[in-house]
């Protein structure tokens, strides 16, 4: 256990409407998948921009200090059965002027912060969803609240998503006391009108859509004239549709390049070698940030062929930010940022058939690809850069003071 601190940049003149000071708490500090590279990445932005910002992590899995960023190190943040002198680790650092919280819900850790100061509370799922899928079939989305209605049709309609409904109380009771955790905060952050839906449903009224921004510098790629290359990056778990890629793959003459790793992966390959594809398709595992901004400078296209309602789909705007189109599926947060026929195509979720069509149409016009591309890369710049974020974070946090203060009074 310690702490870890990097110098900060110079703060840009117009800093003065951010806090001096800003509290993140996460389990996390890495890069393992889309939203522990964020959270690191959001807080950099932030320091970029003259805020203080410490960081309380109960893991630490990134070795590289981040300019502006003070990291605490708390191995037992998130175990319930200490006490919470020991989880926070004393007094808050840094004397913050805001507490913001990710992937931690405990009732506990949320009071103690929000005594101190003004907490913000970010939604990356959907919370008050048992499963954490929030779907019945592929198209098909619950908008349900959470709450004793969810069981029957855990058990009737199939949204549970699981071989093991053993499972489910416990997932049941552990919706419930997030929810709590989260009326609890002066504000909740989510990154999509999907995930911003789900929450009003669930009766929460301090909300903010901060929508997410790439975690990769992007590169330019080249040759893709003498290619024919779809690019996938994610979990390999069924929720993310690869097994409906690989079938609209057996229509398509293309190759396939598969970043991740999850436990469908012999499933995917055996799935692949039955289809007659598996020379076509290429399975790199995880790749560091390097290696992932060089495959999708590369692609032809990114596929985001996700069945249930992706809370954002952080990898298409990666894709975009590199000049490259996506084909992704017209459900949850995917149509925040992915404009059907400007700057990619939107398919049917789970529709192999579709999927190939979309994927055969771009591959087979690079005039198409380059010009869609283009248009991505102005969204992204326009609408997902770094700075807008700060914007959108900065009127969250202002909100979220406002309401600690009237609490308080």
């Amino acid at each position: 256990m310690g702490d870890r601190s990097a110098p900060a940049a110079a703060p840009p003149a117009h800093a003065g409407a951010l806090p001096a000071s800003v509290l993140f708490v996460t389990p996390l500090w890495g890069r393992d998948g889309g939203v522990a590279a964020h959270v690191v990445e959001s807080a950099r932005a932030l320091a970029r921009h003259g805020v203080e910002v410490h960081v309380l992590a109960a893991r630490v899995k990134l070795e590289q200090d981040v300019p502006g960023v003070t990291l605490h190190e708390r191995p037992r943040l998130a175990d319930t059965r200490a006490p919470l002198r020991e989880r926070l680790g004393g007094p808050l650092p840094g004397e913050p002027q805001l507490a913001h919280v990710h992937q931690l819900d405990d009732r506990a850790t949320v009071e103690a912060l929000r005594g101190a100061a003004p907490l913000v509370i970010s939604a990356h799922g959907y919370p008050g969803c048992t499963s954490g899928v929030y779907y019945f079939e592929p198209g098909n989305e619950c908008t349900r609240p959470h709450g004793p209605g969810c069981v029957p049709n855990l058990l009737a309609r199939g949204c549970a998503h699981t071989r093991h409904p053993k499972t489910l109380p416990g997932k049941f009771w552990s919706a419930t006391r997030g929810m709590a955790s989260l009326r609890l905060a002066d504000l909740v952050v989510s990154y999509s009108s999907a995930v911003d839906r789900h929450l009003a449903n669930n009766g929460l009224p301090r909300r903010a859509i901060v929508p997410y921004f790439p975690t990769l510098s992007p590169r330019a790629g080249s040759g893709h004239e003498a290619r024919r290359r779809v690019v996938f990056a994610g979990r390999l778990v069924p929720s993310k549709g690869l097994d409906v890629l690989i079938r609209a793959l057996s229509q398509v003459d293309a190759e396939l390049v598969v970043c991740g790793e999850g436990r469908q992966q012999r499933e995917m390959q055996a799935l692949a070698a039955e289809l007659g594809v598996n020379e076509r398709v290429r399975f790199e595992g995880w790749l560091d940030a390097d290696g992932l901004a060089e495959e999708f400078a590369n692609a032809s296209v990114v596929a985001v062929p996700s069945v249930w309602p992706e809370p954002f789909g952080i990898v298409g705007i990666e894709a975009l930010a590199a000049g490259r189109p996506a084909v992704g599926s017209a459900t949850g947060g995917i149509p925040d940022w992915l404009h059907d026929g400007v700057c990619g195509l939107s398919v049917k979720p789970g529709d192999a058939g579709a999927l190939a069509r979309a994927l055969e149409q771009l591959l087979a016009d690079t005039d198409r690809q380059r010009a869609m591309g283009l248009a991505g890369k102005e969204l992204v710049a326009e609408r997902f850069s770094a700075d807008s974020h700060v914007a959108r974070l900065t009127a969250a946090y202002r909100d979220a003071r406002a309401s600690w203060l009237n609490g308080r009074g």
